[in-house]
């Protein structure tokens, strides 16, 4: 009975056969989905992108242009060693290196721009002034790091000067390049010209500046010498003088003649040797005399700075580049947030 309605059904089923349910189809993918939003908003994305590059000419169309260029000054550590003693000098690779990185803190230092600025009258060039953006950075900094007071000019010194310098060096870089002996200096100003002139005024003034240290410790150790001769001169002649005395005294004959002999020496002894130091004080001072007049600096320009061909800043190409790519994001993020088909995407 059983076997009978199984094979009634499994006839009936062939007769009579069920359609197959087929899958329901697959919609777009998001990738699909975000492409097509983009291509139908292309309009929005071209706007965007137009308008960034615009922003970009404009500001290319109004920046002041920069040129920069540089000069090499070479650190020549021999020449004062040459002056200062006659004995062939040793050259210490450790040493040496920090004498040269010594030297670029020195050109780095506000002394040597402040050189600068006064041999270029640049006290009241515009370039070195503050513009209006710049001023209101500073305010609102100054409002917000109230705290933190600036730092006051040397005492003494122009306050315009010194605001000249500190806003100079901002514009001015000084490096060693690599481990040679040489120094590369930059200035970066509006004007060819200037660029150059500045960048050779820092040399001068660096070579200046060290010709003039080098003479006043000179003239330091020629009057310390100087003293120190006369006070030697002073005692030779004393010991001397203490000499003759004592030979016409009569000491020397009688009983103690023996033990005048002696002091006699002693007091012979004594004024020679205040005599060899007296010469050699004043042989000393001699050259040191003479150095005011020979005195050549540890460094001297390898290559004078040449006004550029083309400007440095601002870069034409990388802020087109940069502002195109900014606009095209700017303009996709617009078509991504306004489109409601993409905000289920990460659902």
């Amino acid at each position: 009975m059983g076997d009978a309605l199984r094979l009634e059904a499994l006839l009936r089923s062939i007769e009579n056969p069920q359609p197959l349910t087929s899958a329901a189809p697959e919609g777009p993918s998001p990738v699909a989905t975000a492409m097509k939003a983009v291509l139908s908003h292309w309009p929005t994305i071209a706007l965007t992108s137009v308008a960034a590059v615009a922003v970009a000419v404009a500001y290319l169309a109004t920046a002041t242009p920069q040129f920069t260029s540089s000069g090499l000054i070479l650190i020549d550590l021999k020449n004062g060693a040459s002056l200062r003693s006659t004995a062939p000098t040793v050259s210490d690779a450790n040493v040496d290196s920090a004498n040269i990185e010594s030297q670029v803190e020195l050109l780095k230092s506000e002394r040597i721009v402040r050189r600068v600025v006064v041999s270029q009258n640049l006290v009241d060039d515009p370039a070195l002034q503050p513009g209006p953006l710049a001023r209101t950075i500073s305010a609102i900094t100054g409002t917000l790091m109230f705290w933190k007071k600036p730092t006051p000019p040397p005492e003494g010194a122009d306050p315009k000067v010194t605001a000249a310098s500190r806003a100079l060096q901002k514009l001015t870089t000084v490096k060693r390049l690599g481990t040679t002996y040489v120094v590369e200096v930059s200035a970066t100003m509006p004007s060819p010209t200037q660029a150059a002139a500045v960048a050779n005024a820092y040399a001068d003034a660096f070579i200046q500046d060290q010709a003039n240290m080098r003479e006043e410790l000179s003239r330091r150790m020629s009057n310390l010498l100087k003293a120190r001769t006369d006070e030697l001169q002073a005692e030779t002649r004393k010991a001397e003088n203490a000499v003759e005395q004592f030979k016409f005294s009569g000491s020397l004959a009688g009983e103690s003649s023996a033990q005048a002999r002696v002091t006699l020496k002693n007091l012979e002894s004594k004024a020679q040797t205040y005599r060899v130091l007296h010469d050699k004080f004043l042989e000393r001072y001699a050259e040191t005399w003479q150095q005011q007049f020979m005195t050549l600096p540890d460094a001297q320009v390898a290559s004078v700075a040449y006004p550029p061909q083309a400007k440095s800043a601002p870069k034409s190409a990388i802020i087109l580049a940069a502002s195109l790519f900014v606009g095209m994001a700017l303009g996709l993020l617009i078509v991504l947030l306004r489109d409601r088909r993409i905000v289920g995407l990460g659902t």
